[in-house]
C-alpha cells in the first residue's frame, strides 16, 4: 500500500477560532474544489487532546514527507505546553528531512519556546488581519512548499529564500503602452518577494537564453506571460513559451490585450490565465500556485505510474506530444480531457490516461449497491481534521465508487447539505459527457416521518437520484399524536417523548430495510464520521444551541449494528473519528463513555422514548448488548472481505487515495 508523498500539518491553539478559520483558509487555498482535482494538497490538523492538551507527538509517519506550519498567535504563546510541544515538534525534525515553518501571527507570538529564539519565523504579523495577511501567509507556506518538493535546500537553510526563478516572457514593444502592465510586474518583482526574477531576453536570440538555463538545468524556472497586443507577434515571445511547454515548465499567463490581436498565438492555452485588474500580485500568486501544482502532481504521478508510462504534469497537448513514439502511455493528472479533444488526440497514435480514467476502466461494481453512511463526525477536532476535509474524502470516495459502476444507497434526508449537492452534480456532469459510461443514479431511501417529496421535487431528481420512500412504521400511528399521519408534514423529534419516539421507529425502519439485502440490494456498507453525542450549531445571530440525533441511538451507530445483525459487511473508516472510531475502539476492546446508556440518556426525551419502546413491547438493544455483538463477530466477522491488517489500515488512514483503494479491494469481493 503506497503512502501519500506529502502531507501538510497546520499547528494552532485549540482555543484560537482566528487561527482555526486561517488554517481552514490554508487548506481551501491548498485544495480548491474537490471535484474539480488541480492543486490537491492534503492537510491535517493538530489533534486535540481533552481539556485543550496537545497531543503526546505528531503523526508524522502518515506521508512520506512531513511540512509542518506553525500557526503562533497570543493564545498559543501563553500556554507553555503548546509552546513546548511546536519546539518538540521542531526539535524532532532536526535529523529528518522534514520541514517546519513557524508564522508568527501576532507581535508577541515569536519565539514560543526558547529553542526556538534563533529561527526565522514569517512575519506576518506585519499585517493586519484580514484578506493582506491571509494571502501573505498562504504565499509563504506555497514557496516553502515548492522549495521543499523540489529539495532545493537542506532544512538547515535560514527560511524564505527564493527557491523559484520566475521568468517574465513579456514584449519590449508594450512596454510603455497603458496601462504599463509589464512595468507594474517588474515594480513588484522588486520590493520584497519570496522569488527571483528573471526578466529580460528580448535583446537576444530568439529563446536561446532560456533554451541554455534549462539545458543548464535549472530546474526552478518558472514562465509568467504578460500577453499584451503585441506580445504574439514577436518570435522570442513565442519561442520561450514552446521551450516552456516542451521542458515541462509550470506557466501562467496574464490576459492583458487591450485591442486585438490579428492572429492570436495557438500555443497559449492549457495553461491557467488570469485576466489583468491592476494587481501584479495575483498572477505571481497564480504562478506560484501553478508551480507549486506542477511538484506535487509530479510526485504523486510517478507514484501511480506503470511500467512504460510517461508523466504530463499539465493535460497533454499536439504541441508537447509530438516526438513521442506511437503507443507510448502518457499519464497526465485528472480530470481527464474532454471527449471531442480526446478524440483528436488519438490522431497522434498514443494511449493517453488519468489516474481515475484507469480505475474506471475496469467496472467491477457494476450493479452492486452500495449503503454509505457519511455524516458530520462529533470529535473530528480531536483527530486533528475538519469537516473540509470530510466532505472532500466522501466526495472522492462516491467519486470512484460511481466511476467503479456501484450504485450509491444513501438514507434520510437529501437536501441542500454539501455533500448532497456535490454528489448529484458529481453524477449530473459525468452523466452529461459523450461517449462514456454513465454513472448510476443514487438511491435515496426516505424514512417516515421525512415528509414526502412533492412531485416538482421528484422530477428534478429523476435524472440522479431514485427516491424510495418507506412507509410509517405499524406500530406508530395517529393514536398517539395527531402529527403521526401517513404523509406527514416535518416535525422535530424533540417536541416531545412520543415525537422521539416515532422519530426512533420510521428510522430503525429505514435502516433495517438498507440491511436487508433482499429487499433493499445493498451487499456492504461503508461508515465515515457519524455524531454520537451532542453538537452545538451556531445560529445566524450567534446563538449556540445544543442538538443531538433523533434516533433510538446514534443513528451511524444503528445502522453498523443492524449491517452487522444481517451479515452485511461494514467498511469503518476511522481518521475522522465519529461513530466509525467509536465501532472500532469497541472492536479493539477499549471502553468509550459514549457507548453506555449513562451517556446517551441525556438525549432530549431519551428516558421517556425508552419507556414507551417498554410499554408497547417493542425490543430495546441495549448497549452492552451492542457491544457484546461487535466485540463477538470483531473485525472478521463485521467486514470479512478485508484482512484484519487492512481493516487496521482503514481505521487509522487519512490519505483519500489509500481510503479508496482498500475500500474498492473489499467491495470488488462482495
Amino acid at each position: 500500500m503506497k503512502t501519500q508523498p506529502l502531507l501538510v500539518h497546520l499547528l494552532f491553539h485549540p482555543d484560537s477560532d482566528s487561527a482555526r478559520q486561517l488554517a481552514r483558509h490554508i487548506h481551501r487555498e491548498l485544495n480548491g474544489d474537490p471535484i474539480v482535482p488541480g492543486l490537491r494538497i492534503p492537510t491535517l490538523f493538530c489533534p486535540v487532546t481533552n481539556g485543550g492538551a496537545p497531543p503526546v507527538a505528531l503523526q508524522t509517519k502518515l506521508a512520506a514527507r512531513s511540512f509542518v506550519v506553525v500557526l503562533a498567535d497570543d493564545r498559543l504563546s501563553i500556554d507553555d505546553a503548546w509552546c513546548g510541544f511546536c519546539a518538540d515538534v521542531w526539535a524532532s525534525f532536526q535529523k529528518t528531512e522534514a520541514r517546519f515553518v513557524p508564522i508568527q501571527l501576532t507581535e508577541n507570538a515569536w519565539p514560543l519556546d526558547a529553542r526556538l529564539k534563533d529561527l526565522s519565523f514569517a512575519k506576518a504579523h506585519l499585517y493586519a488581519a484580514g484578506p493582506l495577511r491571509d494571502a501573505f501567509v498562504v504565499r509563504r507556506i506555497v514557496v516553502e512548499l515548492c522549495r521543499y518538493l523540489a529539495n532545493l535546500d537542506d532544512v538547515a537553510e535560514s527560511a524564505f529564500e527564493a527557491p523559484i526563478t520566475l521568468f517574465l516572457s513579456h514584449t519590449k514593444a508594450d512596454l510603455n503602452k497603458e496601462p504599463q502592465v509589464t512595468k507594474r510586474f517588474l515594480e513588484s518583482l522588486g520590493v520584497d518577494q519570496p522569488i527571483e526574477a528573471w526578466v529580460d531576453s528580448g535583446d537576444i536570440q530568439a529563446g536561446s537564453k532560456f533554451a541554455d538555463a534549462i539545458e543548464r538545468g535549472v530546474e526552478r524556472t518558472s514562465l509568467l506571460a504578460i500577453l499584451t497586443d503585441a506580445y504574439a507577434t514577436r518570435e522570442w515571445c513565442r519561442e520561450e513559451f514552446l521551450l516552456a511547454k516542451e521542458h515541462q515548465r509550470p506557466i501562467a499567463v496574464v490576459d492583458a490585450l487591450t485591442g486585438y490581436e490579428v492572429r492570436s498565438f495557438p500555443y497559449l492555452g492549457n495553461v491557467p490565465r488570469i485576466r489583468w485588474d491592476g494587481d501584479p500580485q495575483k498572477g505571481i500568486d497564480l504562478l506560484l500556485k501553478e508551480t507549486l501544482r506542477h511538484l506535487h502532481a509530479g510526485v504523486v504521478l510517478e507514484n501511480n505510474k506503470q511500467p512504460g508510462d510517461v508523466v504530463f504534469v499539465r493535460p497533454p497537448e499536439l504541441a508537447t506530444l509530438i516526438g513521442l513514439a506511437p503507443q507510448t502511455s502518457v499519464l497526465y493528472p485528472d480530470p481527464p480531457v474532454g471527449v471531442g479533444e480526446a478524440r483528436r488526440l488519438d490522431k497522434a497514435k498514443l494511449r493517453m490516461t488519468t489516474p481515475l480514467q484507469r480505475v474506471a476502466a475496469d467496472r467491477a461494481l457494476a450493479g452492486k449497491s452500495i449503503a454509505l453512511s457519511m455524516s458530520e463526525s462529533t470529535d473530528i477536532a480531536e483527530h486533528g481534521l475538519d469537516p473540509l476535509h470530510l466532505e472532500a474524502c466522501m466526495v472522492d470516495l462516491s467519486r470512484y465508487l460511481l466511476i467503479k459502476g456501484a450504485i450509491l444507497a444513501y438514507g434520510g434526508h437529501l437536501g441542500a447539505e454539501s455533500y448532497t449537492e456535490r454528489l448529484f452534480e458529481l453524477v449530473r456532469t459525468h452523466n452529461n459527457l459523450e461517449g462514456v459510461e454513465p454513472f448510476e443514479r443514487v438511491v435515496n431511501h426516505r424514512g417516515w416521518p421525512l415528509p414526502r417529496l412533492s412531485l416538482e421535487k421528484l422530477a428534478s431528481l429523476k435524472q440522479v437520484a431514485k427516491t424510495v420512500e418507506l412507509p410509517r412504521p405499524s406500530d406508530v400511528d395517529e393514536s398517539l399524536h395527531p402529527d403521526f399521519v401517513p404523509k406527514p408534514q416535518f416535525f422535530p423529534a424533540e417536541k416531545s417523548p412520543a415525537h422521539r419516539f416515532a422519530w426512533a421507529r420510521g428510522m430503525t425502519e429505514m435502516r433495517a430495510y438498507q440491511a436487508d439485502k433482499a429487499r433493499s440490494g445493498v451487499v456492504a456498507r461503508i461508515v465515515i464520521g457519524g455524531t454520537f453525542g451532542p453538537t452545538v450549531k451556531v445560529s445566524e445571530d450567534g446563538t449556540r444551541k445544543e442538538q443531538w440525533y433523533m434516533s433510538r441511538i446514534p443513528g451511524v451507530l444503528e445502522e453498523i449494528v443492524l449491517s452487522v445483525q444481517a451479515g452485511q459487511p461494514v467498511f469503518l473508516i476511522g481518521a475522522f473519528g465519529g461513530v466509525a472510531r467509536l465501532v472500532i475502539d469497541l472492536i479493539r476492546g477499549k471502553e468509550r463513555a459514549e457507548a453506555t446508556w449513562e451517556y446517551q440518556k441525556a438525549a432530549p426525551f431519551a428516558p421517556e422514548m425508552r419507556a414507551l419502546y417498554e410499554q408497547r413491547g417493542i425490543p430495546w438493544t441495549d448497549y452492552p448488548d451492542i457491544i457484546s455483538l461487535i466485540r463477538n463477530k470483531g473485525a472478521a466477522g463485521i467486514n470479512p472481505l478485508l484482512s484484519t491488517a487492512e481493516q487496521d489500515q482503514l481505521a487509522e488512514s487519512v490519505d483519500p487515495s489509500q481510503i479508496v483503494e482498500l475500500v474498492l479491494q473489499g467491495l470488488i469481493k462482495a
